[in-house]
């Protein structure tokens, strides 16, 4: 195998980072678009700000609207929010393009996948860095730190992962081959989905979540009942790191969720992001407790993150 041709479907923050450095990287690279943002890209082609380091990206790209039959592409890097991904996958179906990387937060795996794409096309991914959009241009943190995780579905290091890590690297990412690609992806939505929420609570009570003490104590608790639950489930905990954090001291975890939100990469990558895509994130966020609806942990402290934050009972 070798990655010629690749297509982002989807033009949002990854998405545009990701079709920003593979054609900087030399890969014959197009960016799929709908909408404002296609007519953006069309107007003012591929255009991100480095927030941190004040910095902008420019390139043109090769523009499409729409994923024929017959469109073929080595890889095909689906990079959507949750909900949307369940729109287009009769489309990538019908395509001929051998393979497909899903890359977002995703706790359910490829089990809505399965139901329309051959097993040996999905490979699952996660990507960063992230950010929003403000008018035409993205607004990210760290643009030149993109990273790219990725696994097969029986965590096999197989020769198409080892291609993608080479050539991915070549133009420019970090690439983390998983063995268990489906763990990381639950293991992240344990973090994530507690800080989203936390922050999303925080806006209703006009303040921020580096600000309200209640609210990070929450976020702390909740991380670790998931933690706990997945556990509980026989869920591996990746990265390893992830289980450290688990069972550190309070004031000490507390510090690092204050010091990553009130950093100039939470507010870019983690606030921006989630205030972007709260739809989504309460997508996801379902996703996880129907995960681990039958762990027997109790889930008071998420419980409550959710009632403040999407005013819904937590199923």
């Amino acid at each position: 195998m070798k990655i010629i041709k690749v297509l982002v479907y989807g033009a949002g923050v990854i998405g545009s980072i990701f079709a920003y450095t593979l054609k900087s990287g030399g890969i014959d690279t197009s960016i799929l678009a709908r909408g404002k943002r296609l007519t953006d890209l069309k107007q003012h082609g591929l255009v991100i700000q480095d927030g941190i380091f004040d910095k902008e990206y420019k390139t043109d790209i090769n523009i499409v609207d729409k994923l024929e039959k017959d469109d073929y592409y080595d890889i095909i890097l689906v990079i959507m929010q949750r909900q949307q991904v369940s729109q287009i996958l009769s489309i990538l179906n019908e395509n001929i393009s051998p393979t497909i990387i899903f890359t977002g937060n995703n706790p359910s795996g490829a089990k809505e996948y399965l139901n329309f794409i051959e097993k040996d096309r999905i490979l699952l991914g996660f990507g960063g860095p992230g950010g929003y959009r403000e008018d035409f241009k993205i607004i990210a943190a760290y643009v030149e730190n993109a990273i790219l995780y990725v696994g097969e579905l029986d965590g096999a290091i197989t020769e198409r992962l080892i291609t993608i890590e080479k050539e991915f690297t070549r133009a420019g990412f970090k690439v983390d081959l998983s063995a268990d690609i489906d763990s990381w992806l639950k293991t992240h939505m344990a973090l994530i989905a507690p800080l989203a929420m936390g922050g999303y609570a925080a806006k209703n009570r006009d303040t921020s979540l580096g600000k309200d003490t209640e609210l990070i104590n929450l976020a702390k608790k909740g991380f670790r009942e998931s933690i706990k639950a997945l556990k509980d489930l026989n869920i591996t905990i990746l990265p390893k790191k992830f289980k450290t954090l688990s069972w550190i001291p309070t004031p000490i975890i507390r510090k690092k969720i204050l010091n990553l939100i009130n950093s100039e990469f939470g507010r870019i990558a983690l606030s921006g992001h989630a205030n972007a895509a709260k739809q989504e994130m309460r997508r996801l966020t379902d996703d996880f407790i129907e995960i681990i609806k039958d762990a027997k942990i109790k889930m008071d402290a998420n419980q409550k993150l959710y009632d403040l934050s999407f005013a819904i009972q937590y199923p």
